[in-house]
């Protein structure tokens, strides 16, 4: 067998749709094929070809990742795909680098995924480096405890995007992680839903407040869940984007979505400072869990620290060692300095502060982790407790990183 790996043409589409349904166990469609045709360039998609057949497939999506007040380039990263009948045979192991190295190429120097299998995308430098709360509920379970001041919900359409991507923008600009997203991100991933079943419009609700001002929305859809119920399917309503400015807006939402009481539950990933139960009369009745954000990726650690905006209280400098298998780039000892709101790294051949892997750092320069506790826990060894508190300097965040995007 002979196998080869590169970039997709539009004459592999088809092929692409199939190997991306069978791979996730649903049924390919030409819906699906012409989705790929107006959405995802070639250039976006690597393959694995064995014997000129196309048997599996990785697809890096470039978006701009805020982190506060800056924007950094990243790569988001899905499907990963490959038929069963080709699996474990390192089809994977050849795609993941190869995209990773076109992501620097183009400027990405970060890269995010989401995935169950954890195990295998650290090998490749991939961390847990973010998270959400989960909440799910019965809507007619939950009372506020509070009330709005009186605005009132008016539904929005997809035509309306600028509308909605105005309050996000106001709300996420100096926020850590929010993609910075473009009309065809509003259209199709945040006001529509697709599945193997099709595409069909999510609701959106705007609150106005008295005097006609927006001050938040809401976007969320409806879906069966569980077993049917004497003959009627149980509907689960799922918050795809909630987004309030004001405390009248948060509360004034909630109140929208708790009219939804004929669904069964109500599920919503928000972000860590979250405190919706704080709101609620009775929070024992809102089950509450920590759910996966996306694994983070390192691609260039010189360029990603260079469009790392600085958030530390004062100056700080040290040398960090960076252990990375996958890209030789990154691997080495790196001189990296904070002062303001800059930060930059230089590689050097003087004792490390500190040592890690790629996949660490990824986790410490998102701010998932603390300096003090990744030190505590054995994700970093550092030559003492000055060092610590030089890394925890550098890599300070003003908030937990959050994006509210699935990918």
């Amino acid at each position: 067998m002979s196998s080869e790996y590169r970039l997709l043409t539009l004459d592999d589409y088809e092929r692409a749709a199939y190997v991306e349904a069978r791979a996730f166990y649903n049924a390919p469609s030409e819906q699906r094929v012409e989705q790929m045709r107006q959405f995802f360039p070639p250039e976006w998609t690597v393959g694995a070809f064995v014997d000129g057949l196309l048997v599996a497939d990785t697809r890096t999506i470039p978006q701009a990742r805020r982190m506060h007040g800056s924007k950094m380039g990243f790569g988001a990263v899905g499907p990963v795909a490959c038929l069963a009948p080709y699996r474990r045979q390192g089809h994977v192991g050849k795609l993941l680098p190869l995209a990773l190295d076109m992501m620097r190429d183009r400027g990405q120097v970060l890269s995010g995924l989401y995935t169950p299998h954890d195990a295998l995308y650290r090998r490749f430098g991939w961390e847990r480096a973010e998270m959400k709360k989960r909440y799910r509920f019965r809507p007619k379970d939950i009372s506020l405890r509070f009330r709005s001041g009186g605005g009132r919900a008016v539904p929005t359409s997809p035509e309306e995007w600028q509308r909605l991507d105005a309050l996000f923008r106001q709300q996420t600009t100096n926020r850590n992680g929010p993609f910075i997203r473009n009309e065809i991100w509003w259209r199709e991933a945040v006001l529509h839903n697709h599945d193997q079943h099709g595409r069909w419009e999510n609701e959106a609700v705007v609150w106005v407040d008295k005097e006609g001002q927006d001050h938040g929305y809401i976007v969320y859809l409806n879906r069966p869940y569980g077993p049917r119920d004497g003959g009627w399917d149980n509907q689960e309503v799922w918050i795809r984007d909630f987004v309030a400015l004001t405390a009248d807006a948060y509360l004034g939402l909630w109140e929208h979505m708790l009219t939804h009481d004929l669904a069964q539950t109500l599920v919503y990933e928000a972000h860590p400072d979250d405190r919706f139960p704080d709101v609620a009369e009775d929070p024992f009745k809102i089950q509450q869990t920590v759910a996966e954000g996306a694994m983070l990726r390192i691609v260039d650690v010189e360029r990603a620290i260079a469009q790392r905006p600085h958030a530390g209280d004062r100056p700080a400098a040290m040398t960090v060692r960076i252990e990375d298998r996958t890209l030789p780039w990154n691997d080495g000892t790196w001189q990296i300095e904070a002062a303001g709101r800059e930060m930059r790294a230089e590689r050097t051949d003087a004792p490390a502060d500190a040592e890690m892997s790629v996949n660490s750092f990824a986790a410490l320069f998102s701010g998932y982790v603390r300096a003090e506790v990744a030190a505590q826990c054995g994700l970093v060894t550092a030559r003492d407790d000055a060092a610590v508190a030089q890394l925890a300097r550098l890599f300070a965040v003003t908030d937990p990183p959050y994006c509210p995007d699935f990918y």
